[in-house]
């Protein structure tokens, strides 16, 4: 673990490299890569820019549409300290800074502020989308972001109202960001002491002394769960677990429903919540035991009771008749990653969670792992050095790769051979993936919508053959995608209409690549990505094709037709936006029919690499078997003969391999039928 002045010096300076890489401003680089980080802490669901200042007025960005969010208004302000040593920052400097973007709100209502904004401007699309939400936001959440230190460790300050409702205060300090970065977690841990939710609760152990996991069960008071729920929000809710659907669904009407006409009968009615912790307090009372703290809690199953019950607390219901059962399971920090997602999977019965829920460790992910930590890319013109594009199977990999390496000199390898700029994380290749499939809506819902829509996408053809398409190929093939679409990022920042009337660049580059896409797919062709994969950069024909058609795209996106959200962000995000542009007329320049192939010879390629990946697994498949060796296999033989699992085929089977290595079997479908009937014996209880 790296100190904390490590660790801010090493944020700026990543910040500083994207910044200058991507040719983009600093200010949107820190935005970018501290939303991001809390995003994945689970404190906020996606982020755009807004960066908007004047006399007593301030903001930096928003946190996408409140009736998305359990009708929550967040707001973001940023306060980039680019000094690489510690500075503090007091309670005060962050209340003024966090009361001018109230000030925002309350200026958004005004029709004399709102007149005078610029129509086509980010601040006139958040004040319109205040305007319009106003009558249904129920809380304004400030977030202040700082690369400064917090002199008082207090991240939530005192709420003030605002036109009627309550603004409150939450601060991400470096000290906080550093201890969630480094801590390896998928999100931050929630710690809740019960005191402050309506006092302890009473317990029934439902473990014996010498478990490793330990589990209690209890009837918590709906006040309890709301307050709770009130004060964390969806952060409670197992990260790849679906959240609430705002009483949509069938059962949560009902959940709604049981709980406005029978409380009493709550408990009887429902089934309750599965949750988890990584630690718990106790205390003796004259009742039991009862609990008193939960350090790390996330609600596993029965996330829509939680919320149903939040949503009745905040209509004024009266929930002092509900009673909810609680099933909460303590398990190890060392075992948690695995532990929560399977107690996740299994528990879950009110509403189908689909495979994908449970993407984190997918092969898939494993697989394409792989391939970039053994797949040097061709050197880039002008070098001779080979590299690697690191792929991030886990929030922070590529951080701890780099500080497995003690000295200075080592660190430096690492990053040349590993260069931070090649660095790609799971959502990365989430939405450049659905760029190109022609989702350019769903990339702009951001990071959380997208992953969720590449994951049931991914586990929908991995189904299909196993796997088999995630090839060599394949891997360069989507490196290559990623190295187009950050090349247009950079193309699109340089370009004199963009500098003219900045904005929006994000949803310009996908609405563009997923045109030109669409536009090839049309016509049976097909980018040759390895020409990309091998040159390492963007041809510039083709970069500047897609830069013309990119300014097309951005006229589209600032243009809403009537009855469209007049916020441009989030009417990037409609399916509309992207259907209109679809219609669009456009033909592929003949300048870039060079870096063209057809569809017919990009599946030969793909084939090709299919056959080659199918060709070392059944070799590795076979060594694998040998290599268990003959005594392995005659215990093999004598478990599945007294269980009456062989026929007289399989047994013969057996009996041959029971005299590796000194025998081989002949064909490659004799060694499936082995690799069968050892899944088999498996299945049945043998465990050697």
């Amino acid at each position: 673990m790296i100190t904390l002045s490590e660790f801010k010096s090493e944020f700026i300076n990543d910040i500083r490299v994207t910044a200058e890489s991507s040719c983009e401003l600093t200010s949107n680089v820190f935005f970018d890569s501290y939303v991001n980080h809390l995003i994945d802490a689970g404190d906020i669901e996606t982020a755009d820019r807004c960066f908007f200042e004047k006399r007593g007025v301030r903001i930096d960005g928003y946190g996408g549409d409140p009736i998305d969010s359990e009708n929550i208004l967040s707001l973001i302000v940023c306060d980039m300290d680019d000094n690489e040593e510690l500075t503090e920052i007091n309670r005060t400097e962050i209340e003024q800074v966090c009361k001018r973007a109230v000030n925002f709100v309350s200026s958004s209502l005004s029709s004399r502020f709102f007149n005078e904004l610029d129509e086509y401007s980010d601040e006139f699309g958040l004040a319109d989308l205040i305007r319009t939400r106003w009558e249904s936001i129920l809380k304004i959440r400030i977030l202040f972001l700082t690369t400064r230190i917090l002199k008082v460790r207090k991240t939530q300050f005192d709420p003030i109202p605002v036109n009627g409702k309550t603004a409150s205060f939450a601060c991400w300090d470096i000290a906080r960001l550093s201890n969630y970065v480094q801590s390896n977690k998928d999100q931050e841990p929630i710690s809740v002491e019960l005191k402050d939710h309506g006092g302890a609760l009473s317990v029934l152990p439902a473990h014996t002394a010498d478990t490793a996991l330990r589990s209690y069960l209890c009837a918590i008071p709906g006040q309890t769960l709301a307050s709770i729920y009130d004060e964390y929000g969806a952060k409670l809710l197992e990260k790849n677990v679906r959240v609430f659907l705002q009483s949509k669904g069938k059962v949560n009407k009902g959940i709604r429903a049981t709980i406005e006409t029978a409380p009493s009968k709550f408990f009887a009615y429902n089934n309750g919540i599965t949750a988890t912790a990584e630690g718990v307090e106790t205390c003796a009372t004259k009742h039991g035991i009862a609990l008193t703290s939960i350090d790390d809690l996330q609600i596993v199953n029965g996330g829509q009771t939680s919320a149903s019950i939040y949503d009745a607390f905040r209509r004024g219901i009266d929930l002092s008749q509900v009673y909810i059962q609680m099933k909460l399971t303590v398990v190890s920090e060392e075992t948690a990653s695995k532990l929560v997602p399977e107690i996740s999977k299994f528990a879950n019965s009110q509403n189908r969670v689909s495979e994908a829920d449970f993407f984190s460790n997918h092969a898939f992910h494993i697989s394409f792992e792989k391939y970039s930590r053994s797949i040097l890319s061709p050197p880039k013109e002008g070098t001779t050095l080979q590299t690697y594009w690191f792929y991030e199977r886990a929030r922070g990999q590529y951080a701890n790769s780099k500080s497995l390496y003690v000295s200075r000199s080592e660190r430096t390898k690492f990053q040349a051979v590993n260069p931070s700029d090649q660095r790609v994380t799971k959502t990365d290749l989430a939405k450049v993936m659905n760029t190109f499939k022609g989702l350019p809506h769903i990339v702009s819902k951001g990071a959380q919508s997208s992953f969720k829509t590449f994951a049931d996408f991914v586990n929908t053809i991995w189904e299909k053959d196993d796997g088999r398409f995630v090839t060599d190929v394949f891997y360069k093939k989507c490196i290559a995608r990623i190295i187009l679409f950050r090349h247009l990022e950079k193309s699109v920042s340089k370009s004199e209409w963009y500098q003219a009337q900045a904005g929006y660049r994000a949803n310009i580059v996908c609405y563009t690549l997923a045109k030109f896409s669409e536009t090839l797919k049309k016509s049976s062709k097909t980018l040759d990505y390895l020409k990309i994969w091998n040159a390492q950069c963007v041809p510039i024909d083709l970069s500047q094709e897609l830069v013309e058609l990119a300014e097309i795209a951005r006229n589209h996106i600032i243009n809403p037709p009537s009855g469209s959200p007049s916020n441009i962000t989030e009417y990037a995000k409609t399916e509309q936006c992207w259907i209109l542009f679809s219609k669009i007329e456009y033909k592929v320049n003949q300048k870039v029919y060079p870096y063209l192939l057809s569809k017919s010879d990009s599946q030969k390629v793909d084939k090709e690499s299919e056959k080659k990946k199918k060709f070392a697994n059944s070799i590795e498949e076979q060594e694998f078997l040998i290599g268990l060796g003959g005594s392995f296999w005659s215990s093999v033989l004598e478990y599945s003969s007294q269980n009456n699992l062989v026929t007289s085929r399989d047994w013969e089977l057996l009996s041959r391999a029971s005299q590796f290595p000194g025998r081989l079997l002949d064909t490659d479908k004799e060694y499936k039928q082995l690799y069968a009937l050892l899944k088999r014996a498996r299945r049945c209880g043998f465990t050697k």
